[in-house]
């Protein structure tokens, strides 16, 4: 994949320089990179796919575990 004279950033559409001349390619400045960099980190990057199904494990916990209510201790219950 080389670098095309005409690329643009993918951030905000200007030119982006070469990457021998662009050490930030392929964004036309440090700044676009670290935009691109703070999307990654916030999860904006997603690829949908299936809906993640429930294995129930949260109701098993549920039925061993239970909160006292009178001083919010949490007490394993027995089998």
């Amino acid at each position: 994949m080389g670098a095309s004279a005409g690329a643009t950033c993918p951030i905000c559409r200007k030119s982006a320089g070469p990457r021998p001349e662009n050490p930030a390619f392929p964004f036309c400045s440090p700044q676009c990179k670290l935009v691109d960099l703070g999307r990654w980190l916030e999860g904006g990057y997603r690829m949908p796919g299936p809906p993640v199904s429930s294995t129930g494990d949260d109701e098993i916990l549920e039925s061993k575990v239970r909160t006292d209510g009178l001083d919010g201790n949490i007490q394993e219950e027995d089998e």
